[in-house]
């Protein structure tokens, strides 16, 4: 039987284009109504067809965030001193997850396929010890610095969205927005980039303080990229 040219000028079905429709329509319509029937539907197969390439929603939810976290500036850069590391790398994963706050927002559950996600943080911890950083320092700072993350982005995303919410009704109205209360100015400034990039400064400092009497003088060795981590 000869395929139809709509079969014909489909793409061949592969984990890649599954990702990547996914990461679609989960921006596109949100998490929650995001189902391996929709997905069938996007790519414009059925739901035993993407059956066929991941076990379960959830297996697919973690190759998306997977994915996700690829496109996160951490990979180590020779000579950079430990805080411009932690600088760089915790304002992109903040700039990405407020950008893309619904692949951010994935749980993995046990047992998806959490290579990947298992993979991402074991890459930045290596490069923080092999940077010097002693491991007990490192523990307490991870907390810090996992805390901060996940509270500011979660909260920089909900102020941003109910302020968007706020704008288009006041425009669908027609009318000036009203006076906003002085607890709300104070929230809206709570959460900005700049505010942001103050809070890990104080991290830093924390983590200075953790550490000391040691100088903290810990750099990514030059060599970086040239070879394996450190095996620790």
């Amino acid at each position: 039987m000869s395929q139809s040219a709509s079969e014909e000028a489909r793409p061949a079905l592969s984990r890649e284009s599954i990702v990547c429709a996914a990461t679609v329509l989960i921006e596109r319509e949100g998490l929650r109504s995001f189902t391996m029937r929709s997905l069938g539907k996007e790519l414009g197969v059925s739901a035993m067809a993407v059956y066929s390439h991941f076990s379960s929603r959830g297996e697919v939810l973690a190759a998306v965030l997977e994915r996700f976290m690829a496109t996160m500036d951490t990979d180590p850069v020779p000579g950079e001193r430990w805080d411009d590391t932690l600088r760089r790398t915790m304002t992109s994963i903040y700039r990405e997850g407020v950008a893309h706050p619904e692949i951010s927002s994935i749980e993995v559950e046990p047992g998806s396929g959490d290579e990947g996600l298992a993979s991402h943080t074991d890459k930045i911890i290596r490069l923080h010890l092999n940077q010097g950083m002693p491991e007990d320092v490192l523990s307490w700072a991870w907390a810090m610095v996992d805390a901060y993350l996940t509270g500011f982005t979660g909260n920089a995303v909900a102020v941003r969205k109910e302020k968007a919410q706020r704008e288009r009704g006041n425009a669908s109205e027609n009318t000036e927005a009203p006076e906003a209360p002085f607890w709300r100015s104070i929230v809206d400034r709570a959460y900005t980039d700049e505010a942001f990039a103050h809070g890990v400064e104080i991290i830093i400092e924390g983590v200075r303080g953790l550490a000391a009497p040691d100088p903290c003088e810990w750099r990514t060795p030059e060599d970086a990229g040239e070879g394996p981590l450190l095996a620790h």
